[in-house]
């Protein structure tokens, strides 16, 4: 296989002269409101000099093989170039064109009542000229009262995707929330988790921590019982052997939403008690919010399902097309395996049948594929 990048600048193809002097490319792939970003070193010098892009300038870069094709990896708005003379060389760099729109980064104040997450995220998004797509089971949740904070539209989706252990991201002018986990795509379409065997680890790069850092045995969080004029305590179970409890310390709207967020904050603790990361051949399909699991690798780490948080692509001549995915612990509770988007109709998957428990696995790990993950994965670009 001979890998291949093509890039647009201002809708133009770059010329011939790039390829040749390209020395690296790289792009970040990620969730939530974390910009992904590409960066691009190239040789520089006499007699021909490269032109310089200029710096708000759109680039489009497609990554592969030449005998399967490019696909599209990113849009990005360049927002530094910067050289070296003597020897010389230019390195260009920019973040995500849909992260870069003024009104998703200007803080303001709204608020809502008796409205779905449906209504108020698509509100949010077509406020900063976006589209929305929220996964059916999240966005039936309705809020008898929610605001914006002085925060940004950013900010504050990101703060109600915390609330519903939800995925989020802004990719390629759509709003995405989707359910943690359900091994599906919004749209419905079949990914299919990434399963590392040996044969696709380069060899060095495969690395994974399983810790003990779960420090609190409960969450709490409150609301405010107007009829009684009292606080009220949720509390639910984070998994931790510790009697430390985590307190939430924004107050919510009545009890349904006080536990929710309780919910989620504990999964998400729980995610912290792993992480992995590995070096693979190029790979477009590798993509933030996909679900992973290992086969073959070693006991102890094959049958653990873990969800990729992050993935930056690379492109150089001496090590050709390579994905970097690092991902945390799946909690085993965030996804059912049936995912619904609104306006995209339904999806749904038989479950998979689970892998024996590997030995020396930690207890609060579930093992095994989570139903619905031999079906499709959770795709947040929507390549």
């Amino acid at each position: 296989m001979h890998p291949i990048i093509e890039l647009t600048v201002d809708g133009k193809p770059v010329a011939g002269a790039f390829y040749e002097r390209l020395m690296e490319f790289s792009c970040e792939d990620k969730e939530g409101i974390d910009s992904d970003r590409f960066d691009a070193k190239l040789l520089d010098g006499p007699p021909d000099f490269l032109e310089l892009p200029r710096k708000g300038a759109v680039v489009v870069a497609k990554l592969g093989y030449r005998e399967t094709g490019a696909r599209e990896v990113g849009r990005y708005i360049v927002d530094t170039v910067k050289g070296a003379c003597l020897p010389y060389s230019v390195s260009i760099g920019g973040k995500a064109a849909d992260l870069r729109k003024g009104k998703l980064k200007t803080r303001g104040e709204k608020h809502w009542d008796d409205k779905q997450l449906r209504e108020i995220v698509e509100e949010v998004a077509g406020d900063a000229g976006l589209a929305a797509r929220i996964s059916e089971t999240i966005g039936q949740h309705r809020y008898k009262w929610v605001a914006q904070q002085d925060e940004t539209p950013l900010h504050f989706l990101e703060r109600l995707a915390k609330r519903h252990n939800a995925l989020f991201a802004v990719k390629n002018g759509i709003v995405i929330f989707a359910e943690r986990g359900s091994g599906l795509s919004l749209s419905g379409a079949s990914m299919g988790e990434i399963v590392v065997t040996p044969d696709r680890v380069i060899e060095g790069t495969l690395e994974y921590e399983f810790n003990d850092r779960q420090a609190y045995g409960k969450v709490t969080a409150y609301y405010q019982d107007r009829d009684k004029a009292k606080r009220i305590e949720v509390e639910v179970e984070a998994g931790g052997a510790s009697d430390s409890v985590y307190r939430l310390p924004e107050p919510y709207a009545d009890a349904a939403e006080a536990d929710k967020a309780a919910q989620a904050k504990a999964k998400q603790l729980k995610r912290g008690e792993g992480s992995f990361s590995v070096e693979m051949p190029g790979d477009t399909g590798v993509v933030a919010g996909a679900p992973l699991i290992c086969r073959d690798i070693r006991p102890g780490l094959d049958g653990v399902p873990w969800l990729i948080d992050g993935v930056t692509h690379s492109f150089s001549k001496a090590q050709g097309f390579r994905s970097k995915p690092s991902a945390k612990l799946w909690d085993g509770k965030s996804g059912k395996g049936k995912s619904k988007s609104s306006g995209s109709g339904a999806s749904s998957s038989d479950d998979a049948p689970a892998s024996p428990p590997p030995a020396n696995a930690p207890d609060n790990v579930k093992t095994g594929a989570p139903a619905g993950w031999s079906a499709g994965g959770l795709r947040l670009d929507q390549r």
